[in-house]
């Protein structure tokens, strides 16, 4: 193996270490649940389809002043990464209306998949999240490998992204 590409995993493997101590609450690796989403949109995405890529997914809702805080730099992440292969789901809370959706993604141009989770069967599926915003990053082999509960650690992120290029 040659020294550039054993560098390169070497780097690789110390940014996701670095990433999971520094933004995970639960470190533990385990397998993404085999879901589909249902965009407000129409659109569905099935996270099966998304293997290869990095995926985020970020419970989220109107009400949460943090998580408005983040969007922005979340929309930037995606438009700056999505030509590498990252991928952001946003999901609102099941206590979260339709209509304040809406119009917060309309105003702000969200342009990824914005799920309502209007039974709570995501935010079970994804371990019983209740607090907002809490965030799941998933590896391209569709393996749940962070969750934050709190704001986004955006530096760390970028690092990370940069280091699957």
């Amino acid at each position: 193996m040659n020294i550039s590409v054993l560098c390169k995993r070497s780097r690789y493997a110390i940014l996701l270490i670095v990433l999971c101590a520094g933004l995970n609450t639960h470190a533990q690796t385990v397998a993404a649940p085999a879901l589909t989403f249902a965009a407000m949109d129409g659109q569905k995405t099935r996270l099966y389809d998304l293997r290869g890529k990095i995926v985020l997914i970020n419970f989220w809702a109107t009400s949460c002043g943090i998580c408005l805080k983040e969007m922005p730099d979340l929309i930037a992440a995606w438009r700056r990464y999505r030509s590498r292969g990252f991928e952001v789901i946003a999901v609102a809370m099941r206590y979260d209306e339709p209509e304040k959706i809406r119009e917060y993604v309309r105003r702000q141009g969200v342009p990824f998949p914005v799920v309502f989770d209007q039974d709570g069967a995501l935010a079970r599926e994804f371990g019983q999240v209740n607090g907002t915003p809490t965030t799941f990053l998933i590896d391209k082999s569709g393996r749940r490998i962070s969750r934050t509960v709190g704001v986004i650690n955006f530096k760390k992120l970028r690092a990370f992204l940069e280091a699957q290029s």
